[in-house]
Order: C-alpha cells, then structure tokens, then sequence
C-alpha cells in the first residue's frame, strides 16, 4: 500500500522546510514540509489551494476553536461520513491511489488462510469458527483466504459467518461484489445476528454469511479468525514534540499566510494539552531528547485491546500485518494520492493519510488478557517464505499461459518477499489464546518466544 512510498516519503519529511510555530514562543518547530512550492510567477508568492467543502469546513471550525489535534484532522480526512477519504469508494489498485499486498498477488492471502488452517489444528480444530477482518478494503484478501481454505471441508463448514468491519458504504459495495459474484444490493438484507444486533447481509452461493459491522464491539462472540491488514496504519494519531519543559502536542491549524500553498499547518501548542498530560507517562518514553517527535494512537491501542479480549472470551487467533517498527517513532505520517507522495495537510480528503504502527504498543495492549499470547512482529517476506510462497509460485507459474503472465508472477512475487520492497518493511504481529497449549508455536513465529 501506501510504504512502497515510504523511502521517498522518509527522505522529504526529514529534509523539508519547516513550519510555523502556535505561539512567539522561542521553540522551534522541526521540519515537515513535503511538496514543493507552487509560485506566482508575477508575485512569487504560492498559489493557495481552492478549499474543498470538507477544507472550508476544517478552516471555518478552527477560526472559531483554534487549532485542532493531528487525530481530529485524520479522522475528519479519512471518514468524514460527507466527504472522508475512504467515503468515496474504491480507492485501491493501480486505478487507484495505492496498491496493497493482496491485490499484488493471490498468493498472499491463499497463504494467510492456510495460516489460520494450520492455527485452527493447533488450537484444537474447534467446531464453531469465524472470520473477521478489519478495513476490507475490496474483499480481494478475503475472497482469497476463502479460496484456499474451501480445499479443506473438515475446517470450511466451521466458519459461521465472514464479518466485516467497515465504515465506508461506497467498500460494502464493492466487498459484496467481490465476495458474492453476481449479487445484486437488493441482495443485502438487514437481520439480526446471534446477539440480536441489526447487520447487512448477504449469503454466498457456498451458503456462508457475509456480515458488515460498524465496529468490533457488536460482533458475535465466537472462535474468531481475526485479520488486520493495513488496518491500524489508518488510525488517528497523536504527535508529540519533547521540549526543555516536557512533551507538547503538535497541533493543526489555519494557514491564511503567503508562505506556503497549504491551507493548513502542523503548529506545536505552547502549553500541556491533556492528551500530552495522559499519553506520554510511559515509562518507553522517557529516555527521548528534546526535539524529538513521537507518534501515539490511542485509537489503535484500545481495538487491539478489545481484539484481544473478544479472542481471551472465545477463543482465537489473530494477525495485524502492517508497516512499521517495535517502537514508537516520529514523522511517520505520510498522504498518497495517485500513487505519488504529497503533503499531508494539502486538500485534506483527496489522499490517504497513514502512519507506521508500533507493534510494541499493540503488544502492550494485549497482556491484560491473561491467556492471549503475542508472536513477532516478523517479517512480511520471512511470514511468506515459511508459508511456502516459492512452492506456490511455481504451481501458478506452471498454469501461465504466457511468458508475460509468468513474468508478471515473479514479479508479484518480488514485491512481496523482496528486502528492498515490501517484504522487510512490512511486519506480520499474530496473537492466540493458547497459553493451555504452550507445546506448539504458530507457523512462521517459531524463532519468535511468546509473550
């Protein structure tokens, strides 16, 4: 998806323009600019961005309750139920803004559901399962994780529904097209699940459900096959800057200046904020220097820990493969539009905005659920390659019907395992309520002790 921007994205956030600061205050802002100026040639000043409805609506609120913090501005950007980003529908592929690991390749998600076939025999085979992912994108992953695992009847019949969460009524379109061919949006029905919550609807051929949630906290309480594939990258963020006085927030604000072409600007608060108060308190966070940023997602914290606690009820495993470190970094946040880097705070809503997770935190969440265990993260292409993503190439390559065709397949396959692409960027985290059955670890986290 969006890091196979990100060596480009790294080198402009670090080696940018800097912007202005909230107040006179002597501290200095570090750089951000990502995108070259746009100049009048007869003033030499930039050009202003137009203001779209959601920019205008932005800039109108900040003028009456100033600057507002980097997790409002995203999830205004992102889901703004009127014109979010990810409102509008299908913004993957190569007709799209980004490209993600499943539309590469149908390898990669065959090779996801064979993992959690290899989990379910590990964990017992138990005889009520269900699938559960997390920002679906266009069901492609999904559609292919079904794929694979409907050659193993005796797993298949268990699963009792696909739940889907997601926000965007434009995906549900498109997901109900991938999941159920030849279906029809008079083919969603509104029901009531198990738990007697209102969900869309609609059956597949095979006779599994397709259900869409709004969030984690209506879904069924099962043995849950939980994916989150560039999922938590998405998730607001806060940043923060550490001064001689302590953490302060880096806020967003209005620019109605000539120095940039940018309506709006990261600017740090003077002052504590109560999120710079609550979020910084970890001990992880203390040895960081002045001028030092960080970026926190209390958003991504608390669904890892109700992914968590719905897997220690029920039972479970689950994966979040994502970009990212096992630690909390600074200037991570990057916009994609149409495949290109562009600034984050330029024509908010027309680009995805995303930053790096940090698996650290995430693991972090997962330990007040005293029987889910957490594995890596590993690598992309070292989770790939244990799967047996190079026998699987060479099954796909022998139906190729073309030496283009086969080509194309190798270099899928490149972009998935290769070092310098996707496969050492990208990061695999699972986790598993197991801690009764420690003789065994999961498949491709055997090197990777439990935690």
């Amino acid at each position: 998806m969006r890091l196979h921007y990100f060596a480009v994205a790294r080198r402009q956030l670090l080696t940018s323009s800097s912007l202005r600061l909230a107040s006179q205050a002597s501290l200095k802002a570090a750089p951000i600019s990502l995108c070259p100026r746009r100049f009048n040639s007869s003033t030499t000043r930039p050009l202003k961005e137009s203001l779209s409805p959601l920019a205008k609506h932005l800039h109108d609120s900040m003028k009456i309750t100033g600057p507002i913090t980097m997790a409002h501005y995203m999830r205004q950007v992102l889901v703004n139920p009127l014109s979010g980003y990810y409102m509008k529908g299908d913004v993957f592929g190569t007709e799209g803004d980004f490209v993600t690991s499943p539309e590469i390749s149908q390898m990669f998600g065959e090779l996801a559901g064979i993992w959690y076939l290899t989990e379910w025999h590990r964990l017992g085979k138990p005889s009520k399962t269900q699938l559960v992912e997390f920002g679906p994108g266009r069901g492609t992953l999904m559609d292919d994780m079904l794929r694979a695992m409907a050659r193993f009847p005796e797993m298949y019949k268990t699963i009792q529904g696909v739940q889907l969460v997601e926000a965007s009524p434009g995906l549900r379109k498109v997901q109900r097209a991938k999941l159920v061919p030849g279906s029809q949006e008079s083919d969603v029905k509104l029901v009531e699940d198990s738990q007697n919550v209102p969900v869309q609807q609609c059956i597949r051929s095979d006779g599994i459900a397709i259900n869409w949630y709004d969030g984690i906290e209506d879904l069924p309480e099962t043995w849950s096959m939980i994916m989150a594939h560039e999922f938590f990258d998405a998730l607001a963020i806060h940043t923060f800057e550490k001064t001689d006085e302590g953490w302060r927030e880096m806020l967003v604000d209005f620019d109605d200046t000539n120095e940039t072409e940018y309506n709006f600007r990261l600017v740090r608060c003077p002052q504590e904020t109560n999120a710079s108060k609550t979020l910084t308190q970890d001990d992880m966070f203390k040895d960081y220097k002045t001028g030092d940023r960080i970026e926190v997602s209390p958003d991504s914290w608390e669904v890892m820990r109700k992914m968590a606690e719905l897997v220690d009820r029920n039972g479970g495993v689950g994966l979040a493969i994502d970009y990212g470190q096992d630690y909390a970094q600074g200037h991570t946040l990057r916009a994609i539009r149409q495949h290109k880097i562009v600034h984050p705070m330029s024509d908010p809503g027309s680009a995805d905005l995303s930053a790096d997770v940090d698996f650290l935190a995430l693991k972090n969440m997962a330990k007040p659920s005293s029987n889910v265990s957490t594995y890596g993260p590993v690598t992309q292409g070292h989770f790939l390659h244990s799967l047996g993503i190079e026998t699987r190439l060479k099954m796909l390559l022998k139906s190729a019907k073309t030496r283009e065709r086969a080509l194309d397949m190798i270099k899928s396959y490149e972009r998935l395992v290769n070092p310098d692409e996707m496969g050492q960027i990208y990061k695999v985290l699972a986790f598993a309520k197991d801690k009764d059955n420690s003789s065994s670890l999961p498949v491709a986290f055997e090197t990777s002790p439990p935690k």
